[in-house]
């Protein structure tokens, strides 16, 4: 499974009252940076057929980032429908596997006059125990 990678310097105007990164900005930036990894995994962005988002199934704050540090978001497709495609985010805090957020976007694809239509997005088949554990995650949050 491919994932695709983008980064956000934590800067001093992104902070909350707490001095650590504000809910809303992390939450603009895991939107932004899933969307960014739709969009390659689509292979389109600007065109007259694109990616629009349509959930967010789970977003979750796991810890706190400071001043200075550097969100890494990892994006990967988990499953693709007729013309819908949902991609699992992960936040990870510097150059560590320290997880700060996680969570599930649903996007489908639409022509020029916004209609649905089909998008021909393979999913590969899930081989690691790390793919296996993010789709049981995603059928989980899709079952309440």
């Amino acid at each position: 499974m491919k994932s695709f990678e983008t980064s956000k310097l934590i800067k001093g105007q992104d902070m909350n009252h707490h001095d650590t990164l504000f809910a809303g900005r992390l939450a603009e930036w895991f939107a932004e940076s899933t969307f960014m990894g739709a969009s390659q995994i689509y292979g389109k962005y600007g065109e007259l057929d694109h990616l629009v988002a349509v959930e967010v199934h789970s977003l979750k704050f796991l810890g706190p980032t400071f001043n200075g540090d550097v969100v890494r978001f990892i994006s990967t497709g988990i499953k693709a429908g007729k013309t819908s495609l949902t991609v699992y985010t992960k936040a990870l805090r510097n150059n560590t596997d320290v997880l700060v957020a996680e969570g599930f976007v649903t996007f489908v694809c639409v022509d020029g006059a916004k209609q649905k239509i089909p998008h021909n997005i393979v999913i590969e088949v899930f081989e690691t125990e790390e793919e296996k554990e993010l789709i049981a995650k995603f059928n989980k949050i899709k079952s309440y």
